[in-house]
C-alpha cells in the first residue's frame, strides 16, 4: 500500500477532524466513538488510529488549529484601544457554524473535568485565549487607568459564561451582549 504524502496526511487529519464534529454534533462529545468518527468520515478505523491515538487526540488537534486562529484575528490591527465590550463582542458575537461550535465546546470542558488529556487541552485553550484578551486590552485599560490583570479575567470570565449560555441555548443577540459587557466593564459606548 502506498504512504500517503505529507500533503494528503494532512488533508486525511483534517477529514477526520471535521468528521468527527459532525459526528460529535449528532450524539454528542461523550457518545461519540473511533467507529462513529469512522463511519461519518467513510475511512475504516485502523485509518483513524493511523492518523490519531484517540479521539481525545483528535479534539486536541481540532483545538490546536481553531485556537491560534482565533487569537491572531484578537490581536489584529485595530485603530483604536479596543474596550472590553469590543474585546467581548468579538470572540462571542460569531455565529455559531464555526469550526468548533459551542456545545461542543461545552461538552469538551465538561469531560476535561475528569479526562486529563482534555483537561490539558482546556487550560492551554484558555491560556491562549487568556493571553489574547490580555494583550487586546491592555491599551484600552492603561488608558482608563484599570487593573489589567482583572480587566482580562472579567473577560475571559465573561467569554466563558456567553459560550455557556448559548451553548444551553440562551439566545442574546449581540446588541443586548454588548449591552451586558459594557454594564460590567463600565466601558463608554462604541464608536463605529
Amino acid at each position: 500500500m502506498p504512504r500517503l504524502t505529507e500533503e494528503t496526511a494532512r488533508l486525511r487529519r483534517e477529514e477526520i477532524m471535521a468528521a468527527t464534529l459532525r459526528a460529535a454534533s449528532d450524539k454528542g462529545l461523550a457518545h461519540t466513538s473511533i467507529a462513529d468518527i469512522s463511519a461519518e468520515a467513510g475511512l475504516s478505523v485502523g485509518s483513524i488510529y493511523s492518523h490519531f491515538s484517540g479521539r481525545a487526540q483528535i479534539m486536541a488537534a481540532i483545538a490546536a488549529e481553531v485556537i491560534p486562529t482565533k487569537v491572531a484575528e484578537l490581536l489584529g490591527k485595530s485603530d483604536h484601544a479596543r474596550t472590553p465590550a469590543e474585546i467581548v463582542a468579538f470572540v462571542c458575537g460569531r455565529t455559531d457554524t464555526g469550526p468548533l461550535p459551542r456545545r461542543i465546546l461545552l461538552q469538551l470542558w465538561s469531560e476535561a473535568t475528569t479526562d486529563p488529556e482534555l483537561h490539558a487541552i482546556y487550560r492551554s485553550s484558555v491560556s491562549a485565549l487568556t493571553a489574547a484578551c490580555r494583550a487586546a486590552v491592555t491599551p484600552w485599560a492603561l488608558e482608563a487607568g484599570r487593573p489589567v490583570d482583572a480587566v482580562t479575567r472579567g473577560i475571559v470570565t465573561f467569554i466563558q459564561a456567553h459560550t455557556l449560555r448559548s451553548a444551553l441555548g440562551e439566545d442574546l443577540t449581540t446588541e443586548q451582549l454588548l449591552t451586558e459587557a459594557r454594564a460590567a466593564f463600565g466601558d463608554a459606548p462604541l464608536t463605529v
